[in-house]
């Protein structure tokens, strides 16, 4: 069986020793990275499965790094678990802002580390296929109703533009009709995170289908696989 591969981010060599010392375990190859950059060469280059990453770094702080991988399609599945000292709301609302999938707090320990990491795995084990796209839709937050369009889709999720982008965790009601389908899609949506720095995609946020239900989502999974399989947009 393939190992999973696992990449530590920091720039304190201490935090990285002692972080690989924990998960020395059999199915892991881990890897480490000083700094922004050469995080961002690694993940592009080898895709791990899991990405843990500190928040202050000098020259690009975690945060950054992480709006950058969710905004390569490269890299924007892979889950992220960012790492810092601070344990107030500022903090993790930075932290998840940026788009990462989970939070802790220094001094690590093993056994959190090791549920957060096995718990990313599971999640990324049940990733939905999803394709490129440019489809109209109307995002609904219950106090402000835009129109605006979907980039990417899957039948558990969508980016959609949105400037600015909403908070993470909140609700939204997201409504699309999929080209040549007479029906309406309409799908309940957590916004998980955002994408803000300047690239082939406007501004805006994952969403995560928190309430879809079984004929939409074999309707969009049987879409997104055709699409795939017959590519229509340029």
């Amino acid at each position: 069986m393939k190992k999973k591969e696992l990449l530590l981010v920091d720039d304190v060599k201490l935090f990285l020793h002692l972080s690989k010392a924990m998960l020395n375990r059999e199915d892991f190859v881990v890897n480490t990275a000083m700094n922004g950059q050469e995080a961002l060469d690694i993940a592009r280059k080898n895709k791990p499965d899991v990405i843990l990453l500190d928040l202050y770094m000098p020259g690009m702080d975690g945060d950054e790094v992480c709006m950058e991988i969710r905004s390569d399609p490269l890299t924007r599945h892979i889950p992220v678990i960012m790492v810092t000292t601070e344990s107030d709301g500022a903090g993790r609302r930075r932290c998840f802002y940026a788009g990462c999938d989970d939070f802790m707090t220094k001094p690590v320990r093993a056994d959190i580390l090791n549920r957060a990491v096995d718990r990313q795995l599971a999640v990324r084990e049940r990733t939905y296929t999803r394709t490129d796209v440019i489809l109209p839709c109307m995002l609904d937050s219950g106090r402000e109703l835009k129109k605006t369009n979907i980039y990417t889709l899957s039948a558990g999720g969508a980016y959609v533009e949105v400037d600015p982008p909403p908070l993470p965790n909140s609700h939204h009601k997201l409504t699309f009709t999929l080209p040549e389908a007479m029906e309406r899609i309409s799908v309940d949506a957590q916004a998980r995170w955002n994408r803000m720095l300047p690239g082939q995609r406007p501004t805006g946020s994952g969403f995560e289908f928190v309430e879809v239900g079984e004929e939409n989502s074999e309707r969009l999974t049987h879409w997104v696989q055709d699409l795939l399989d017959n590519p229509v947009f340029g």
